[in-house]
């Protein structure tokens, strides 16, 4: 069994916690806090923090790391150094999550409690996959996209990098969504979204 370190220890990082242990393939799962807020004591687990650590050395140290956080630029960055680092970059799924054998997955990744990933899919690196989100058939989802709890996407629909899908949005067949596109809590889309567009409502309409 392997060593783990989640690098961040908010809300991200609880919830990947819960995802690692359901998977059952780690002995051993420590946190690295990056900011401030983040130093709060989790209960059995240790938790370092940047600035009272050598960072190459210490990140050596562990069999794979993992990047939890929401927000897609920091978790670009913290990836990033990874890469550079060439320190294994952990690919974190809930055991409940339901993802087809015919589904590519990216490494960084963090697909959490029943999650469905359908046929033919393909999601890229750094991504996040919340609880409950629907990622039908034929989607490409790209680099670091952030989609949240109960979020559905249908077939054939393709997202650009570093987008954010709300709570409970929804997105119609075969659109094409932009990068950096922000689309809102339970908004309903029907159109393309030119890419670095914030939308919301129902159906949803630019608002930025």
């Amino acid at each position: 069994m392997k060593r783990l370190l989640i690098w961040g220890a908010g809300d991200q990082g609880l919830v990947t916690l819960e995802c690692a242990l359901a998977m059952g393939v780690y002995k051993e799962i420590n946190f690295l806090a990056f900011k401030e807020k983040e130093y709060r004591k989790i209960s059995g687990f240790q938790l370092y923090k940047e600035q009272d650590i050598m960072l190459n050395q210490f990140l050596t140290a562990y069999d794979e790391v993992i990047v939890a956080t929401g927000d897609n630029d920091l978790r670009e960055y913290k990836l990033s150094i990874l890469t550079l680092l060439t320190i294994p970059i952990a690919t974190i799924v809930h055991s409940t999550a339901v993802i087809s054998p015919f589904t590519e997955v990216g490494t960084g990744c963090t697909i959490l409690a029943n999650a469905v990933i359908n046929i033919n899919a393909a999601i890229g690196q750094g991504c996040i996959i919340n609880n409950g989100a629907i990622v039908e058939h034929d989607c490409i989802i790209g680099d670091l996209v952030n989609i949240s709890p109960h979020a559905a996407i249908a077939g054939h629909t393709r997202i650009g990098r570093k987008s954010f899908i709300g709570i409970g949005a929804s997105i119609i067949d075969g659109l094409v969504i932009g990068k950096g596109v922000i689309i809102g809590a339970g908004a309903a889309v029907i159109h393309d979204i030119p890419s670095y567009t914030v939308v919301a409502g129902v159906p949803a309409r630019s608002i930025k």
